[in-house]
């Protein structure tokens, strides 16, 4: 049975089709669709619940409000793979931003979790507070710059973007996680952005 295949026949309720698989052809369905999944362009849904993990907290599976139902967090997960003509640079970007949405996320004392994976595997993860200062000058440069007289009806920045250089000297900075195999994929990594998240293992 073929991935398509499997799709198919989930889809159209023939479980009993697929539970009389043998193991080998389970085992190879599975990493084809965890490959599928954890890559998927169009969905962080996969990429977010990892890094919730490692962080110990549980996904919020609706899409509106913060990502973890335990306490307010926001991840930015990216994906490259091995044609990507771009580096990790640890930067995210928020979509639709308001003035309104910025001074919820600093009343709520949002954490930000920063992620990387390369062709789906995660190769990083750093954490800090919304509320840092240089994090937040720069969110509010670009509000300013689009919104310049605050939120008025329907206007909203279509996309706030940020890098490490907005919080590499936050007090609240934390490198959760880097793949042992961090020198081998060095060249997927911007210098300073790497040099940060090796300085920053404890």
């Amino acid at each position: 049975m073929t991935k398509e295949q499997l799709n198919m026949t989930y889809s159209l309720g023939n479980i009993d089709e697929i539970t009389s698989l043998d193991e080998k052809t389970k085992e190879t369905l599975l990493l084809e669709i965890l490959g599928d999944i954890s890559n998927d362009k169009n969905s962080s849904t996969f990429r977010e619940g990892v890094t919730l993990g490692i962080l110990g907290v549980s996904q919020n599976k609706n899409k509106l409000g913060y990502d973890s139902d335990d306490e307010p967090i926001e991840v930015k997960p990216k994906n490259l793979d091995s044609t990507s003509t771009t580096k990790f640079n640890g930067s995210g970007n928020f979509s639709d931003f308001t003035w309104k949405r910025h001074q919820k996320y600093k009343d709520d004392n949002v954490k930000m979790a920063v992620s990387g994976f390369y062709n789906g595997k995660l190769i990083f993860l750093v954490t800090f507070k919304y509320n840092s200062e240089s994090f937040t000058n720069e969110i509010e440069r670009q509000l300013k710059k689009h919104l310049p007289d605050g939120d008025k009806q329907n206007s909203y920045v279509r996309s706030v973007k940020f890098s490490y250089k907005h919080y590499e000297s936050s007090d609240s900075l934390k490198v959760e996680y880097i793949t042992p195999d961090v020198d081998k994929l060095e060249h997927m990594f911007t210098k300073n952005f790497l040099i940060m998240l090796k300085n920053g293992i404890k």
